[in-house]
């Protein structure tokens, strides 16, 4: 993704190359889970359910999480009739390729966009838009929702998910309690959009009616340990190296064991690895 269009708290280019392909398996399936769930229980079931004559715009899309979660939840012949997947990083758009190349799915195009600008998309083109986790990534987010809701047809359906509690940012902030408690925590991307209602607002200042705006929360608990072994990996690995800088070779050494004692501390309080997330579905 373009650093000048993305919150600089996000990791470099080059790491996200090495994390395209294995996306869905660092983050224990959590983006795909709860989107997949978000669209059998609240899209499916809403006055404007994904069918076969939709237009769906995946877009900020990473590997093509959206995409993804419609193959797994919609029948072969409910699946919409096109989709565009966006993303403004090249290497996440290959990933979304490689998955989604054997999918059902009767059209799919890739286009390598900011969603922040969607310029090239005509007005009132899509029945559905997905923004799955990218919203506080965005340095304009109510942008990103203006041109969410341009694009949309009237009468169109915006899915926006964010995190309320994405639990390796607390579990990464616990190590880092025990090994250098003097040292700043990791920053996170728009830290705002963790609070209530700040999600809603977002989505309102983009244009769409308050009236038309309706928010679920989700919760996800991952217990499997195949999922908990990504999510390690995830917390252990170079993505996030800002959780240790200032640190010495000694306490470098700690860390994937520190890791390991802080994520047993949140199965042992959770039952599992405890994700939450608001979602937002606003009509046009």
């Amino acid at each position: 993704m373009a650093s000048q269009t993305q919150d600089p708290h996000l990791p470099l280019p080059d790491y996200f190359s090495k994390f395209a392909n294995i996306y869905v398996h660092q983050t224990g399936h959590s983006t795909l889970n709860i989107l997949a769930d978000v669209i059998t229980d609240n899209v499916q079931t809403s006055a404007h359910p994904i069918g076969p004559d939709s237009v769906v715009h995946d877009t900020a899309a990473g590997p093509g999480i959206g995409a993804a979660a419609l193959v797994a939840r919609l029948p072969k012949d409910q699946l919409p009739k096109e989709i565009l997947v966006s993303d403004d990083a090249a290497i996440m758009l290959s990933a979304a390729q490689e998955s989604l190349v054997a999918s059902p799915l009767p059209h799919v195009e890739y286009k390598e966009l900011d969603s922040q600008d969607l310029s090239s998309v005509p007005d009132d083109y899509f029945t559905h838009s997905i923004n799955n986790f990218s919203i506080f990534t965005f340095l304009r987010p109510a942008d990103a929702i203006h041109e969410t809701y341009r694009t949309l047809r009237p009468g169109g359906l915006a899915i926006v998910t964010c995190w309320r509690r994405f639990a390796p940012v607390d579990i990464i902030h616990a190590a880092q309690k025990k090994i250098r408690p003097d040292l700043p925590l990791m920053p996170i991307p728009s830290p705002e959009f963790y609070e209530e209602g700040v999600l809603q607002r977002v989505v309102e200042e983009g244009g769409f009616a308050k009236d038309n705006i309706k928010r679920v929360d989700k919760v996800l608990t991952v217990t499997d340990d195949e999922n908990i072994a990504g999510l390690t990996m995830l917390m252990s690995g170079p993505l996030m190296v800002k959780a240790r800088e200032g640190y010495t070779k000694e306490e470098e050494d700690r860390w994937a064991e520190t890791v390991k004692q802080a994520l047993k501390e949140e199965v042992e309080q959770f039952g599992g690895v405890r994700f939450e997330a608001y979602i937002v579905l606003a009509t046009k």
